[in-house]
């Protein structure tokens, strides 16, 4: 059976009695027959996005096939109409200038007169949000200061922002962000449909380029939290799917740096601890360390934002809380730059809390499944040969997210009571929340 590449917008809306079974056959593309998706927005609007070939084309409802209209036959960049075949042998459509390896869209139009039409289709690599919101300087945006989408391990035009969105009360508009498609470049930009700003919780379309405007949170703080933001590329849709009131925004991730870490002093590849639960500002890592310093970096790349002791040289005793202070420019403000210390080689986990400032290791790993942090009882997780099974007693979506033991994010999947995901054997942390991003079970897992 061929390849096909084919990313539906939407599942087919079955239910519609005006829905039908509208294909493309032919030479275009790889497949015989491929079926368009209908668009549950509009039951008289299908599409098909995925690679096209030069090959000539029909389009087939079930009964009937169509071929256009009036001799035009190529609608690459246009509409154009279509009519049932009458004469066997008719010629359908034909594309010219298609390129290679090129993500296009078939836009079919139902109803008394159908219509056709082929676009391409902008693929972005990465979309980054930039803003007063997250801003770490006085005035201005900076570049340097985006914050990455995570971009849909299905769908290549869906993207996902993830965290806290606060009004800054300084700077230069201070509510106010948009998104980009780099971080070293302003070029190509996405903004709210319309003349004027729009509030957040208002989002729905968006477009590229134009007119400067963006989306915003009020200044009395009443939007003020942490979201999930979807947006689509191809639709060009902005959508919030959650949000968590909270004047406190705390980092994605933390990180470690020091020569008491596998990673020694570095700020560009420091060790990443994992948040357990953001919304009360609950990292852990767990490795080797060895005799030395270590402190906490709040960003990557930066030896700015640190989270250190209180106490010059605070030597580390397993199972006791220290308090932690965050210094941005210990040098220009007059604050410190006290390190924490380990005197021996061990295995531990090092478990930070922003919210109460503190630190707490606790020695040891432990091979199989162990708990961390605060646990629901309802559910489980095992590992078995070839992978990770989690198994929740409750019917409500959930996702399961699964990190390497240094931090990175290496798969995620939602559920419903139960969910399979494949990986390698090795040592992960795996996090399962619901979709209010509460942490409802968080274990170390040695396959």
């Amino acid at each position: 059976m061929k390849r096909i590449i084919l990313f539906l917008l939407a599942i087919y809306a079955f239910s519609t009695l005006q829905a039908k079974d509208w294909a493309i056959i032919g030479d275009a593309l790889e497949n015989d027959t491929t079926y368009l998706g209908q668009d549950p927005s509009n039951s008289n609007v299908y599409k098909y996005v995925g690679e096209i070939t030069t090959g000539e084309f029909k389009l087939w409802d079930g009964t009937d096939n169509y071929i256009p209209v009036c001799g035009m036959n190529d609608p690459m960049g246009q509409e154009i109409g279509m009519e049932a075949q009458a004469i066997e042998g008719q010629t359908g459509f034909g594309l010219k200038y298609v390129k290679d390896a090129q993500m296009y869209v078939i836009t079919l139009v139902d109803g008394a007169s159908p219509t056709i039409k082929v676009e391409l289709a902008d693929v972005f690599e990465h979309v980054y949000l930039i803003g007063g919101p997250v801003s770490t300087t006085g005035s201005n945006w900076q570049l340097s200061d985006a914050r990455e989408l995570k971009r849909d391990a299905d769908n290549q035009f869906i993207f996902y922002y993830r965290g806290f969105l606060i009004y800054n009360n300084s700077g230069d508009e201070p509510g106010a962000f948009k998104f980009l498609s780099s971080n070293s470049s302003w070029e190509t930009s996405f903004h709210p449909v319309g003349p004027a700003n729009v509030l957040l919780s208002q989002a729905s379309t968006m477009r590229v380029n134009g007119d400067d405007t963006k989306w915003e949170l009020p200044a009395d703080g009443s939007e003020n939290g942490y979201y999930t933001i979807k947006l689509n590329t191809l639709e060009q849709t902005i959508e919030v799917l959650e949000f968590t009131p909270s004047n406190v925004a705390y980092p994605e991730k933390v990180y470690l740096t020091g020569d008491a870490m596998p990673c020694g002093w570095v700020n560009d590849y420091p060790e990443v601890m994992v948040a357990t639960n953001i919304m009360e500002g609950k990292y852990q890592w767990i490795g080797n360390v060895s005799p030395g310093q270590f402190k906490f970096l709040k960003e990557k790349n930066s030896w700015l934002s640190c989270y250190v002791s209180t106490i010059e040289n605070q030597i580390i005793g397993f199972g006791e809380s220290y308090p932690v202070a965050f210094e941005y420019e210990y040098w220009n403000n007059g604050g410190n730059d006290f390190k924490f210390v380990f005197s021996e080689s061990r295995e531990c986990t090092i478990s930070l809390d922003l919210a109460s400032m503190s630190v707490v290791v606790t020695e040891g790993m432990i091979s199989g499944v162990s708990d961390i942090g605060w646990q629901a009882d309802d559910c489980k997780v095992k590992g078995y040969k070839g992978g990770i099974y989690v198994k929740c007693n409750d019917s409500s979506p959930k996702e399961i997210t699964v990190y390497s033991i240094d931090g990175y994010e290496l798969n995620k999947k939602r559920f419903v009571s139960e969910a399979k995901l494949e990986v390698q054997n090795g040592c992960y942390i795996v996090v399962v929340a619901n979709l209010h991003n509460q942490v409802l079970k968080t274990v170390k897992l040695v396959l």
